[in-house]
Order: C-alpha cells, then sequence, then structure tokens
C-alpha cells in the first residue's frame, strides 16, 4: 500500500497501511522510536519519519520483532476476539463475545476463543438480506 506522501507517519497511518490493530500500530511505533534512539535521533511522540518508516518496512522490519508481512483480517478464517472487535466495527469485549456465540461462529483451540469470520460474514449478508425486505 502506498501512502500519501506526509514528513511524518502517525500509529492511525502506519495501522492502516499494515492492516494492523491501533495497539499493534502503537507498539510498534515505540520498538521503531527505540531504535531511533539508539541512532542518536530524535523522536516525535506517535510518529515516525515517512522516509525511514518505508525504508524499515522494505526490510521486513528486522530487528524490531515485528512480522515482515502480516495477513490482513480480511484474509484470515479464525480471528482473536481482539481481532474480531476491530473486524466487526470496533464492538466492545462482552458484546463480541456473546454475539460470536449467538450466531455459532465460536471455535476453541484448546482454552482460546476464536470467532470464524466466515460464519459472521455470512451472517452480515443475513442481516442486510432482511433489511432490504
Amino acid at each position: 500500500m502506498v501512502m500519501e506522501r506526509k514528513m511524518f507517519y502517525t500509529e492511525a497511518d502506519i495501522a492502516t497501511d499494515l492492516s494492523i490493530s491501533g495497539a499493534e500500530a502503537a507498539e510498534l511505533v515505540k520498538k521503531l522510536h527505540k531504535e531511533l534512539k539508539a541512532s542518536g535521533k530524535l523522536v516525535v511522540s506517535g510518529k515516525v519519519p515517512a522516509v525511514w518508516y518505508e525504508k524499515r518496512k522494505a526490510e521486513g522490519f528486522v530487528g524490531t520483532g515485528q512480522q515482515a508481512e502480516r495477513i490482513p483480517l480480511t484474509e484470515r478464517r479464525l480471528l482473536s476476539i481482539k481481532d474480531f472487535r476491530e473486524y466487526a466495527g470496533g464492538i466492545g469485549d462482552g458484546m463480541a463475545r456473546k454475539l460470536a456465540k449467538e450466531i455459532c461462529a465460536v471455535v476453541y483451540i484448546g482454552d482460546r476463543l476464536l470467532v470464524d469470520r466466515l460464519l459472521f460474514d455470512e451472517w452480515c449478508s443475513k442481516q442486510n438480506r432482511k433489511g432490504e425486505k
């Protein structure tokens, strides 16, 4: 994804660019700030220099702990509750769990509760068709 020309990218810009949550983008910015500080550069809270970010991204963020490629939420079959909340439009934790159970989209792997995105998408489509009648 090519972002518009900016001097600095914010956490929100990075989250959109990498298809990650805002919290993950904030964590990445913190790690990138550590790298900048270690190399003697100044940092701006919540932002990273655009040119430097693009270079680090091309290198796969080697050394920052961030995966080179992250599968977008729209391409994953199973979503964690955190990712499902974001995918469903920012709903709360309790509502996400309740909705997933009501539409029978819950999958357990061990103790971990995951949500089947395809079943949720199907449920959403049915809701849209009901509204059109």
